[in-house]
C-alpha cells in the first residue's frame, strides 16, 4: 500500500514539475536528487563560459571591424564560430548529461560532480590567465563562484524546470498567439506610427547615453510587469470551489480521481502559480513586441535616409555598434524602434485587461491554466495527507 501511494505521489510530482510547479512540491521532496539536478546545470553555464571566454579573446585580437569586413578576419570568424558551436552545445550537452549520469553508481556521480566543479572554479581560472582578453565578456573567479552557489539555488527551487517548461509553453503559444496579434497589431500601430516621425523622440534616442538607454528599457519593462501580474493575481483565487468536483479539468492526469484537500497557499505556492500564469502573458506581450520592432525597424531601412536621420537628431548618423562589430541599422533608429516597441507592448497588456476581444483571445488560455493548476494543488496536498509523512534520507539528495 504504501509503495502504491509513494509511486502516485512521484507520478504527481513529475506532472507538477512538467507543468512548471515544482514549488507546489514541499521543500524535503524537492531535497530529493538536488545533487544530480545541479551538475548538469553547471556543466552547462562552463560551456556558455567557455564560448563567452573564446569570443573575448577573438576581439581582443583584432581592433573595431565592420560587419561587411568580416571576410578579411578570417581567424575572427572562425573564432566567433566555434564560440557559437560550444554555446549552442550546452544546453544539449547538460541535458544529455542529466540523462546518462541516472545511470552511474553514486560514486560515480560525485567524483565526476566534483571535475566539473573543478573545472568551473580553477580550469577556467587557468584558462583566462593564458589566454589575451578585453576582460569584458568572460567571467571572473568570483562571478563563476557567486554561480555555484546559484547553481545549487536554482536547483533547490528548480528554476531549471519551470524555463523547461516556459520553453515548451512558449512555443505552444507562438503558434496560438501569433494569429491574434496578427489582428490587433495594425490598430495598435496607428497609434504609435506618428511618433515615429517626432523629432523630439529621435533627439532623446540620439543623445542619451548607455546607461541611460539601459535603464528606460528596464523601467518600461517593470511598467509591463506591473501590468501583467495584479491580473494575474486577481486570478488566484483560494476560496474558489467550483472546481473541486470537476475532474474534467484533470482527465488523463495523476489527479483525476483524486479527492481535492483545500489548504492556504504557501508563499512558494502562490509564486509559482503566478509566475507560470504571468509568463504565458509576458510571452505574448514579447511576441507582440518583436513584431512592432521588427516592423518599424523594416519602414525605417526603407523610408528613411541618412541625411534625415542626422536632420532630425542633430547628429551623424553611426551605425549600432555591438561585440566589436558594426550592424547594418543606424543606432539611434534601432533605440527609437525600441523604444516604440516597449511602449506598444505596455498598451498591448493595458488592453487585455480593459478590451473584452483582447481578454477572449489572449486570457483565456491563461485563465483556463490556472484553473488546473490549482485544482491539482488541491489533489496533490490530498495525496501527501494520505501518505502521511514520507521516508527521506540525506543521502537522497545525490541519487
Amino acid at each position: 500500500m504504501e509503495d502504491q501511494s509513494l509511486k502516485l505521489v512521484t507520478e504527481q510530482e513529475t506532472w507538477l514539475r512538467a507543468n512548471g510547479l515544482p514549488l507546489v512540491v514541499p521543500p524535503r521532496r524537492r531535497l530529493v536528487g538536488l545533487i544530480t539536478r545541479t551538475v548538469p546545470l553547471l556543466l552547462t553555464f562552463a560551456f556558455f563560459a567557455a564560448s563567452l571566454l573564446i569570443a573575448d579573446a577573438a576581439i581582443a585580437a583584432e581592433q573595431t571591424i565592420d560587419l561587411d569586413q568580416l571576410q578579411s578576419h578570417p581567424t575572427v570568424v572562425r573564432a566567433m564560430l566555434t564560440a557559437l558551436a560550444i554555446a549552442l552545445l550546452a544546453i544539449p550537452l547538460g541535458l544529455g548529461y542529466a540523462r546518462i549520469q541516472r545511470r552511474f553508481p553514486v560514486r560515480v556521480r560525485v567524483v565526476v560532480g566534483l571535475i566539473i566543479i573543478f573545472l568551473w572554479v580553477a580550469g577556467l581560472s587557468i584558462a583566462s590567465s593564458i589566454i589575451p582578453t578585453t576582460g569584458d565578456l568572460h567571467l571572473n573567479l568570483a562571478e563563476r563562484l557567486g554561480l555555484l552557489v546559484l547553481t545549487a539555488a536554482i536547483s533547490f527551487i528548480e528554476v531549471d524546470r519551470i524555463l523547461i517548461w516556459a520553453g515548451h509553453r512558449s512555443l505552444r503559444e507562438l503558434a496560438a498567439a501569433i494569429p491574434a496579434v496578427a489582428r490587433i497589431l495594425p490598430l495598435l500601430l496607428l497609434t504609435v506610427l506618428l511618433v515615429f516621425f517626432t523629432n523630439e523622440l529621435w533627439q532623446l534616442a540620439a543623445t542619451m547615453s548607455k546607461g541611460q538607454m539601459v535603464a528606460l528599457c528596464i523601467f518600461l519593462i517593470v511598467m509591463l510587469v506591473v501590468i501583467i501580474v495584479p491580473a494575474i493575481i486577481d486570478m488566484l483565487d483560494e476560496e474558489d470551489t467550483d472546481d473541486d468536483n470537476n475532474d474534467q479539468l484533470l482527465e488523463a492526469t495523476p489527479f483525476h480521481g483524486v479527492a481535492p484537500s483545500r489548504s492556504k497557499f504557501s508563499i512558494g505556492e502562490w509564486i509559482n502559480l503566478v509566475v507560470v500564469s504571468a509568463a504565458v502573458q509576458l510571452v505574448q506581450a514579447a511576441i507582440f513586441i518583436a513584431a512592432t520592432f521588427g516592423i518599424f525597424a523594416v519602414f525605417g531601412k526603407i523610408a528613411l535616409n541618412p541625411k534625415l536621420i542626422q536632420t532630425w537628431t542633430g547628429t551623424s548618423p553611426k551605425a549600432l555598434h555591438w561585440l566589436g562589430i558594426n550592424l547594418p541599422m543606424d543606432a539611434a533608429m534601432f533605440r527609437v524602434c525600441l523604444i516604440l516597441a516597449l511602449f506598444s507592448g505596455i498598451s498591448f497588456a493595458a488592453s487585455t485587461l480593459s478590451d473584452n476581444m483582447y481578454r477572449s483571445l489572449f486570457l483565456g488560455r491563461i485563465a483556463d491554466e490556472m484553473r488546473r493548476n490549482i485544482a491539482a494543488r488541491h489533489r496533490y496536498r490530498s495525496t501527501l495527507r494520505s501518505c502521511g509523512k514520507l521516508p527521506n534520507r540525506w543521502s537522497d539528495i545525490v541519487a
